[in-house]
This record gives structure tokens, C-alpha cells and sequence, in this order.
């Protein structure tokens, strides 16, 4: 049985964490909501705004979901409809849900909300944000990792190999490092679980790739061959033993 509360009001359907949000409204979703509140902390922008939340002491991410490339130029934001389930922000709700109850360092599903236009949808998910975490580009542009924090992060990728958690974009801006050493991975977008197969490989691959691209953008960035190989090691030693 799921861990969340459903609330259906017009064309939208949300999803939300009653212990976080035991007064949740679907305005949560707006800006306009928080800014109100003058609780709005911060904002950081890709595609579109995403927008750092206060809400109850904790620290809240709001993102809205965009198209890229140049579909997103002639449609920015709406989706075609094949049911509540499979739309984007309730599947990275739900994953997100799963990947925490195998005990992974993700962040916390706090809601998710899709409007439904039609035969089309938008959509929009509140997370928790990782207290005090940096991704590994900012990271890297200041100062090197030791050997023992790129180990932990092949033993994440292992962990989340066995737990079949495949992520379809794992490069160096979604893999945060917090205060306290910890390693967590962010942004499953089209995501999900699947049996072992090629796409493991292809997530490492991926990740390093990322890796090169960014200390070729960087001048000074603190990564090199060897690290990939630590990395690799602690891949290798966290997988079970066959």
C-alpha cells in the first residue's frame, strides 16, 4: 500500500505526503503560493525556474517539468496523456518512494500534481532538498575528491544496480555530496526499475563521459583518469560476491 493521500480537484490530481503537508492544497504548485508567504529562499534556472522552498523547517525544491530540444520550443511544457500512473511527475513521485524504502539516498517525494488539458498534461513535483549537498561539478571546480569519496560513489552506483534502479541521466550535476560524506543521487525523470541488463554499463558510461565533458568546459577541474578508476573500485567491491 502507497504512502500517500490523493487530492482531485477540476483538472488536476495531486499527490502528497499528510504527514509533511496535513494541510496540502494544490497551490503548493504556484509560485505565487510561497512568495506569498515570503517563503521562498532561492531560485535556480535550466529550462525553466526552479524554485528553493520553507515549508515546516524544512527545505522544499519546486519543479515545474519542461521539454528539451526543439519539441520544447513548439510545445515548452505539455505531455501527451496515458493515464495518472504513467505521467512524469507521479512516476518520479512513486520511484522516488520506492528507491527510499530500499534504503537509498534520494530525496524525499513530498507531492506531485498533474493538469490535465484535454489530451494533454502538465506537470509539477515537490521534493525535499538534501540539507548542506553540492553536486560534483561545483565541487570539482574547487578542489579534488579523496580516493574514499569516489569509491562511495561507485558503491552508490552498485547499490542502486542491484536494487534495479536505472536512472536515464547520471552525470556529474546529479550526484550531490553532503557534509557529512554522504553520496545521493537526484533527478529520476524517466526512470525506473528493470532487471540487470546492458543499460548498467551504459549508466557508468554515461556518468564518466559527463566527467570528461566537464573538465574539458572547466579549466582547473579536479578530476582525472585515476579517479574514474577508484570510482571503479568501489563499484566492484559492493557488488555481491558471485
Amino acid at each position: 500500500m502507497h504512502g500517500w493521500q490523493t487530492l482531485i480537484q477540476g483538472s488536476q490530481t495531486c499527490w502528497f505526503d499528510e504527514q509533511l503537508f496535513p494541510d496540502f492544497s494544490a497551490e503548493a504548485f504556484e509560485p505565487a503560493y510561497w512568495q506569498a508567504q515570503d517563503a521562498v529562499t532561492g531560485q535556480s534556472r535550466g529550462r525553466g525556474v526552479t524554485w528553493f522552498v520553507r515549508h515546516r523547517g524544512l527545505s522544499l525544491v519546486l519543479r515545474h517539468y519542461w521539454r528539451g530540444g526543439l519539441m520544447g520550443k513548439l510545445n515548452p511544457d505539455r505531455f501527451w496523456f496515458s493515464g495518472v500512473e504513467n505521467s512524469r511527475a507521479m512516476a518520479e513521485f512513486r520511484l522516488l518512494g520506492q528507491l527510499r524504502a530500499l534504503g537509498l539516498p534520494v530525496p524525499r517525494p513530498v507531492a506531485a500534481r498533474l493538469q490535465r488539458t484535454g489530451l494533454c498534461y502538465r506537470a509539477d513535483l515537490l521534493i525535499e532538498q538534501i540539507p548542506g549537498a553540492r553536486d560534483l561539478v561545483h565541487l570539482l571546480r574547487e578542489q579534488p575528491l579523496s580516493k574514499a569519496q569516489w569509491q562511495a560513489v561507485g558503491s552508490l552506483i552498485a547499490r542502486l544496480h542491484r536494487a534495479g534502479a536505472y536512472h536515464s541521466d547520471l552525470n556529474a550535476h546529479n550526484l550531490l555530496l553532503d557534509g557529512d560524506d554522504q553520496i545521493w543521487v537526484i533527478d529520476f525523470d524517466k526512470c525506473g526499475l528493470r532487471e540487470p541488463g546492458p543499460w548498467q554499463a551504459e549508466m557508468l558510461a554515461r556518468l564518466q563521459r559527463s566527467l570528461r565533458k566537464e573538465a574539458g568546459l572547466h579549466p582547473g577541474f579536479h578530476w582525472q583518469e585515476d579517479d574514474w578508476l577508484s570510482l571503479l573500485d568501489g563499484y566492484k567491491a559492493a557488488q555481491p560476491v558471485r
